[in-house]
């Protein structure tokens, strides 16, 4: 059961990472970073903890060696976001592993896993900031009554946590899933963020000719968004999909043109 608190910590609030010029880091930099990750989320992958040690950072060590250490099965690099001049780096990593917790599937479960990174003396370390601990897009996650959970996690609630995957897919809503409009016609679609975390929106895919935006990129807890739709004069019927980070979940909305 423990394997659901993690899922729960590990679906963290956004840390959207833009095409922004300001944030793009030094050379070297960038890629130092992602060996690190790789090699750290690597031995995840083995197994090999004792190894995955030496990359955390000393002011961690109490808190890796004491906490329960998810075994993955494989995993890519999501988004990177620098901060304190290129030192400090928050990074979504997707790891793929089978959740064993009631409700959940057998089967091997995408999970988006952030972690922060700090350099000192020119490398990248793995750490945790004391005041991140317990926040993730579902609230401040706080101890409750002692239940064991059969690790060395700290003694939590467990009866806040979800049961299963589709509590993640719940969040965000949309008012509309089906659009019909005519050549040179808009309707709008209203996006509500039911999570106590921020969660941003994108559009990786509409239909021929059919424009669509966006009043806001990133939703704080318990706001909305318009998403506009527009068809063009040479519009095609399709779907247009809405895409919900750091979750990865996608929002399809079916467009017919009359």
């Amino acid at each position: 059961m423990h394997r659901v608190i993690l899922l729960a910590i590990v679906a963290t609030a956004a840390w959207a990472q833009g095409d922004n010029p300001f944030n793009r880091p030094p050379a070297g930099v960038d890629e130092a970073l992602r060996a690190r990750i790789n090699e750290f989320f690597g031995y995840h992958v083995t197994g090999e903890y004792r190894k995955a040690e030496k990359l955390v950072a000393e002011d961690t060590q109490d808190y890796f060696y004491s906490h329960n250490k998810p075994k993955y099965l494989g995993f890519k690099i999501g988004k990177i976001e620098y901060s304190n001049n290129f030192t400090r780096a928050k990074a979504v990593v997707i790891c793929s592993q089978v959740v064993m917790a009631p409700g959940f599937p057998d089967t091997p479960v995408d999970v988006p896993t952030p972690s922060a990174w700090k350099l000192e003396d020119g490398k990248w370390y793995w750490w945790v900031d004391p005041e991140s601990i317990g926040n993730s897009p579902f609230g401040k996650m706080k101890a409750g009554p002692e239940v064991h959970t059969g690790s060395a996690s700290p003694m939590v609630n467990m009866r806040s946590m979800p049961t299963s995957v589709d509590f993640l897919f719940k969040q965000v809503q949309i008012d509309k899933k089906e659009l019909t409009l005519k050549p040179g016609e808009s309707a709008t679609v209203t996006v509500s963020n039911g999570a106590p975390g921020v969660m941003s929106l994108s559009i990786p895919g509409k239909p021929p000719g059919i424009e669509a935006s966006l009043d806001k990129a990133s939703l704080n807890a318990g706001e909305k968004a318009t998403l506009t739709v527009t068809a063009g004069k040479n519009a095609g019927a399709g779907t247009l999909n809405l895409q919900v980070d750091p979750i990865g979940q996608i929002l399809p909305i079916q467009i017919s043109v009359k």
